[in-house]
């Protein structure tokens, strides 16, 4: 069986027996894809002299796209009835080197939107025809590959390609042409917001690592608004609006791989923003409300995330060391300052402002900023060529877990409810017990959330038949994730 391989991003079986049409439903959407200004490469074969409709041909012939003459394959050489389940065949050579030289060729142009390959059957089944060029049509990286497959042997394709399809279209169905059609439009869209999301995770990557390292005051803020506007712009003109989530979710995959480590904590944030977001513009609609209320959304959860954090590690802890401090404050410096709710309403308030503004902007320039445009197009130039070099192993689970939970960051919240308690009179004890409420309940918490793979959740989508979100989050981790 051969390794399983990621490529192509979405790989299509159009199904039957023969005389239903494969072959031209392959031909129109080649056809059509050309029509688009869009390169097509692939095979394209030809049947002569049936004796039945259901019984292999005496001869086979081959069209390779964007070559003018038919290349002769396959002939059979005997018809006897004892050899009718299995004819035997004779494959034409100087064809079998033609074939070759076109599949090396592929290696060394950019990756083809669409390659068709006709008449997957007995011989690809066992191994022979046209699989032994499987390989090195992967290897080139084609965006979508269609390939005729004769209907009862589609398993055994599949464990020759050494991956299953994503999708199965029925030849003999009347909307087959159609259905062709949509799931490479669909595709388009996922290819579009995965492209998205890694311009998303690449400013994430770059600006919010570089924002955290130098502690820059309300950079949560301009975070979270620049998401808001991201998301606004990424789900402009797509047939589903609440496909937009996956943009924040390839994004909180990609900051597992940024200079800073894991952090647990602004993947989460960025994945809860973007399920806000998207729930509420599938909702309210892609329309002005829908934006807002799903910017507003986003802009609350960042202002109120490490609230709700901290009060799982800590309890009704943190709002009494923040009272005691705030008396202490009024007592002694003559310093009034406001009460919990006070300052998280405000501080709310001005998330969602700024968030809600942000998207407003967006929603008004319909373009994305020169800034964005930018990374946005060195994705889609980095979607042009073959995959990313490898990339050095990540850590094992225990490694991100212990790198987690060693950030002085982590324990820091700890530290000074724990002082202001001491301080104000709690027995030390009682403080001993909320220590270790917080290791490990914190514990677990990292240790939870450290499981998420992108890989391994792009691979599970796929196999669960989510080829679109599989699709968006493959090319955004093949292009800045390791590639095992």
């Amino acid at each position: 069986m051969a390794p399983p391989s990621t490529s192509p991003a979405l790989l299509i079986a159009v199904t039957g027996s023969p005389g239903q049409g494969r072959t031209a439903l392959l031909a129109r959407l080649a056809a059509e894809f050309r029509a688009a200004g869009q390169r097509v490469e692939g095979v394209l074969a030809g049947a002569e002299e049936r004796r039945a409709p259901d019984e292999g041909a005496l001869r086979y012939r081959l069209h390779i796209l964007g070559e003018a003459d038919e290349l002769p394959w396959a002939e059979r050489v005997a018809q006897g009835a004892d050899n009718d389940a299995a004819p035997p065949y004779v494959f034409n050579a100087e064809t079998h080197r033609r074939l070759r030289l076109w599949a090396d060729g592929l290696r060394m142009q950019p990756p083809t939107p669409l390659l068709v390959l006709d008449e997957f059957g007995r011989f690809e089944a066992q191994g022979e025809g046209l699989m032994p060029l499987w390989p090195t049509l992967s290897a080139a990286a084609p965006h979508i590959v269609v390939c005729s497959v004769r209907e009862h042997l589609v398993a055994e394709i599949e464990a020759r390609l050494g991956r299953s399809f994503d999708l199965r279209i029925a030849a003999r169905a009347t909307d087959a042409a159609s259905q062709l059609r949509r799931a490479c439009a669909d595709f388009g869209e996922w290819t579009r917001l995965g492209l998205w999301g890694g311009a998303a995770g690449g400013v994430e990557i770059s600006a919010g690592s570089l924002l955290h390292a130098a502690r820059v005051p309300f950079r949560g803020l301009a975070l979270s608004s620049l998401q808001a506007a991201t998301m606004t712009f990424a789900s402009a003109g797509l047939s589903q609006p609440s496909r937009v989530v996956w943009v924040p979710l390839v994004s909180a995959g990609l900051k597992a791989f940024s200079p800073g480590g894991g952090r647990v904590r602004p993947m989460v944030a960025i994945a809860t923003q973007g399920a806000l977001f998207a729930g509420s513009v599938q909702v309210l609609g892609w329309n002005v409300a829908g934006l807002a209320v799903g910017s507003a959304l986003v802009g609350a959860w960042a202002a109120l995330q490490g609230f709700f954090l901290q009060y799982l590690l800590l309890g009704t802890d943190l709002v009494v060391a923040y009272d005691r401090l705030v008396q202490w404050l009024a007592q002694n410096w003559q310093f009034g300052a406001p009460g919990m709710p006070a300052l998280l309403a405000a501080w709310t308030a001005l998330h969602i402002l700024a968030a809600v503004t942000a998207t407003l902007l967006a929603w008004q320039w319909r373009q994305p900023p020169r800034l964005l445009k930018q990374v946005l197009d060195r994705e889609l130039a980095n979607f042009a060529v073959a995959p990313a070099k490898a990339t050095p192993p990540r850590a094992t689970w225990w490694g991100r877990v212990l790198h987690e939970f060693a950030r002085w960051q982590f324990w820091l919240p700890l530290a000074l409810v724990a002082f202001v308690l001491l301080a104000t009179g709690r027995h030390w004890e009682s403080v001993a017990w909320l220590a270790l409420r917080f290791a490990a309940v914190g514990f677990v918490l990292i240790a939870l959330l450290s499981l998420f793979q992108p890989a391994w959740l792009a691979e599970k989508l796929r196999r669960r038949g989510w080829w679109g979100p599989a699709a968006a989050f493959a090319g955004a981790f093949r292009r800045h994730g390791p590639t095992r």
